[in-house]
């Protein structure tokens, strides 16, 4: 009867050390993806950055040109938000 307890002994072992080596794999996986998502995220995030700046630039340069194509329309813009701007904030 000894001998039966410690076969299923032994296999309880030979099942405990593959369910081991199986949950370490799965940990790896995990890791894995993991790390291949916050890649991704990471990517994603400086893709959006390059295109808002890249829009950035083209606003402005857009700004620039309204500005020197219209240089008095620009000052007295300039001039009449600055008076809204000074009224708004006086009160």
């Amino acid at each position: 009867m000894a001998s039966a307890t410690e076969k299923e002994l032994q296999e309880l072992k030979a099942e405990f050390a593959t369910l081991k080596d199986e949950l370490a794999s799965i940990g790896e996986t995990v890791g894995r993806i993991a790390h291949s998502a916050s890649d991704e995220g990471r990517q994603r995030v400086r893709s959006a950055a390059n295109r808002s700046r890249e829009q950035a630039r083209e606003t402005w340069g857009a700004f620039e040109k309204e500005v020197e194509d219209r240089p008095m329309t620009s000052i007295a813009a300039a001039l009449g938000i600055g008076f809204m701007l000074g009224k708004l904030l006086d009160r």
